[in-house]
């Protein structure tokens, strides 16, 4: 079999669409699949059948594959698009096609480190729009400069390979310096201590930072799930709160709170059209600028834009609230959505005159719920739906069923789609209930206070989990070799590097240096110790 360009140009456009965000929020979870990208490229090809059975092959391997926190085990794109192909045109029988997974996946984990890195770079200009309160180009920045990016960084390696067989693969392999590709790794990895800065710029006091080293200490030593670190962490807000005395201050009476001295008239409520719009934007897009120094903090802003057109009306309140908004975040976009109805109810209060709800308080909220929400969406979406649905429609493809990718996609989008609409707006009206009843009972300090030492206790395992810096320095004294991490650093303190790098950049943010001036240090720290052999995987 030969593919002619046209079929070329198709798998690649498809390859393309697989990674992006244009599938109504629910392509990661179907079309990026192993199993539809080998029906797709059958289809293309003329023999949808034998594309089926190798796409349903290869998605076998990675029935149990998770992504977290901006990692990425394997690209399932060119393992299922590109692999699929290259099996189709060979003649290969599914073991044999299988060989070609691994390098595969290799070069599309380097392409996906590339993408992430380089996405960075577009949040600072959503950054410079956030400021001039254009909410438009908030939106741009989100929707374009990413997907552009993804489009050439897809759709152009799966064209040279496809066209050209696997003679441009290894060629394609052969000529990305190993040093190159492992410099990139180091920056990706140490990329997200920028985010984190940012955010604890945004909660940290000294005071509290105590809390921070807890939950990062407490993910380091003891590896446990963000879920179950979030419900120590809550413990711990409440116990501090009731021994510092917050929760006995005295509720103020209730006509000196500014919710109450608000008209009917004055409230500002958002419509059921502004909250279904602003779902569907989650829904989309949360991923569209997905990078490693704010995760998903340009799609929750992008998201918001339909809220905060309805609530604030000057330029300087529009640029107040794209700027909170786009801080760093990063849960399961679909569970998760809890937080953003909460968010939208958090920012009623605010726009109707509810001056206790500040950037720190709506920004504590948030942190202290994304990570137990991840926790919990990743084990419900990524752990147990999408395998149960993926091994049904597995074993219909390869019995030549062709039910099986569709009733596979049927299935998860129903369910994908259904959990992202019912948490969002059960999380509104959660949300409502519970902001209203606490600005009522005079107990915002309290809630600030417990929610930043959750957000913080959180914050600190996120940053232990995402952020990675090592060195592979080996000092020979004498007779004897000391590796400088193993044998010095993490007797020390396991983490010691990540944490300093977080510290160090969260202080150069106090010190009001920019967070390009961040990135350009963190890329340099990277690129440069990585080629000089200080920095690596040890």
């Amino acid at each position: 079999m030969e593919i002619s360009l046209g079929q070329a140009l198709l798998i690649s456009l498809a390859a393309y669409i697989g990674s992006s965000t244009w599938f109504v929020g629910v392509g990661y979870f179907t079309v990026y699949r192993p199993l539809i990208g080998g029906t797709i490229v059958g289809l293309i090809l003329g023999d949808v059948t034998t594309g089926m059975q190798l796409g349903a092959a290869i998605n076998a391997i990675y029935l149990g594959f998770i992504s977290t926190g901006g990692s990425l085990p394997g690209d399932l794109i060119f393992a299922g698009y590109v692999g699929t192909a290259l099996g189709m045109v060979a003649g290969l029988d599914a073991p044999t096609a299988l060989s070609f997974v691994v390098p595969l996946g290799l070069l599309g984990s380097a392409i996906w480190f590339f993408r992430m890195t380089v996405d960075s770079l577009f949040v600072h200009w959503a950054d410079a729009f956030a400021r001039r309160g254009s909410t438009r180009g908030v939106a741009a920045m989100n929707l374009w400069p990413g997907q552009i990016l993804l489009l050439l960084a897809y759709a152009i390696p799966t064209f040279i390979i496809v066209y050209y067989g696997s003679p441009a693969l290894q060629l394609l392999l052969a000529l990305v310096p190993a040093k190159a590709v492992e410099g990139l790794a180091m920056v990706g990895g140490m990329l997200p201590a920028v985010g984190i800065a940012m955010l604890l710029n945004y909660l940290a006091k000294w005071r509290l930072m105590p809390f921070f080293l807890l939950g990062f200490l407490v993910a380091t030593y003891l590896d446990l799930p963000i879920l179950v670190v979030g419900l120590l962490g809550l413990i711990v807000a409440v116990l501090h709160v009731q021994y510092t005395g917050l929760a006995d201050r005295p509720s103020l009476p209730e006509e000196t709170h500014s919710r109450e001295r608000i008209s009917p008239e004055q409230r500002r409520r958002v419509t059921r059209k502004d909250m279904l719009g602003a779902w569907f934007r989650w829904l989309t897009f949360s991923h569209s600028c997905y990078n490693y120094e704010r995760m998903q903090g340009l799609g929750f802003a992008h998201s918001m834009i339909p809220i905060i057109r309805r609530l604030y009306d000057t330029k300087e309140e529009i640029a107040s609230a794209l700027t909170r908004h786009l801080v760093f975040f990063n849960t399961e976009p679909n569970v998760g959505s809890v937080v953003h109805g909460v968010t939208v109810a958090m920012e009623e209060e605010r726009a109707s005159g509810a001056e206790e709800l500040t950037d720190e308080a709506i920004n504590s909220v948030k942190s202290g719920l994304m990570g137990p929400l991840a926790g919990v969406g990743d084990s419900l979406t990524q752990g147990l739906i999408t395998p149960i649905f993926m091994a049904l429609g597995i074993g219909l493809a390869q019995q030549g069923n062709l039910a099986g990718p569709i009733l596979y996609v049927v299935l998860e989008s129903a369910a994908i789609i259904g959990i992202s609409y019912f948490t969002w707006m059960e999380g509104y009206r959660w949300g409502k209930v519970a902001v209203e009843r606490v600005l009522r009972a005079g107990l915002l300090q309290p809630l600030i206070e417990a929610a930043s030492v959750l957000g913080l206790a959180v914050t600190g395992a996120l940053a232990a989990t995402t952020v990675h810096f090592t060195t592979k320095l080996v000092v020979t004294v004498g007779p004897q070799t000391v590796n400088l991490q193993t044998d010095v650093l993490d007797k020390i303190l396991i983490g010691l590097l990540p944490l300093s790098l977080i510290v160090l950049l969260w202080q150069l943010l106090v010190r009001k240096r920019s967070p390009l001036t961040l990135i350009v240090i963190v890329f340099a720290m990277g690129l440069l110790g990585t080629w000089v052999g200080w920095l690596g995987w040890s």
